[in-house]
């Protein structure tokens, strides 16, 4: 059974120079425009700004790295 990673939708509009920029970025990095704004949002939640949480690979290695409290 497939299970669909993405699915939540969002949708929003763009200025026509807007859209060329993103899509002439997207194209660049050899990625689709939905696949760019993912990494823009992520970068926005998980990324290294003042209002940013910690990545997820950070998460996973402070997890990794935390004390075992069972072993207490």
């Amino acid at each position: 059974m497939i299970v669909k990673k993405f699915t939540h939708g969002i949708s929003f509009f763009t200025t026509p120079e807007m859209y060329w920029a993103i899509k002439k970025d997207a194209e660049e990095f050899g990625i689709s425009i939905s696949n760019l704004m993912r990494r823009v949002f992520e970068d926005y939640m998980y990324g290294s700004h003042s209002y940013s949480r910690p990545s997820l690979e950070e998460r996973d290695t402070e997890q990794a790295n935390a004390p075992d409290e069972q072993a207490n």
